[in-house]
């Protein structure tokens, strides 16, 4: 199970993020809530969409031979504009620099494969997840 806890840092809305393997982030708003301090929980979200399809797909285009020497994930999204504020649809575009000749047809399915096979980030955003909550007095 994997596991992240939010903890308020006493100032306006600020948050840090730290998750069980030790790593930390920190989460804000801008003015008039925040502070400005910390990525949106909105941009974090688009943020682990890019970084679990970016991993697969390095690994696939590795496993694949192809000759990519870049790779940035671009993701972005369209929200609604009433509360909540839900994304309404993510695009997900990978710019590849190549370090030689590539064949088209094995980038296209490694990156099919990164997003739609094995990111569970994706998984859950297009398959949904039930959410559950409770509250525990500390």
């Amino acid at each position: 199970m994997q596991k992240a806890v939010a903890r308020w840092s006493g100032q306006k809305v600020k948050f840090e993020i730290r998750a069980n393997s030790g790593h930390a982030a920190d989460v804000d708003e801008p003015a008039a809530f925040g502070d400005d301090e910390g990525m949106r929980p909105t941009e974090m979200l688009l943020g682990a969409l890019g970084g679990c399809t970016g991993i697969n797909a390095v690994l696939l285009l590795k496993k694949f031979k192809q000759p990519f020497k870049s790779l940035d994930v671009e993701v972005e999204g369209d929200q609604e504009k009433e509360w909540p504020h839900a994304f309404t649809e993510i695009r997900i575009d990978f710019k590849i620099g190549w370090d030689g000749k590539h064949d088209k047809q094995l980038v296209e399915s490694a990156l099919d494969m990164a997003v739609n096979k094995y990111c569970p980030v994706d998984a859950t955003l297009s398959q949904g997840a039930k959410i559950k909550f409770k509250r525990s007095d500390a």
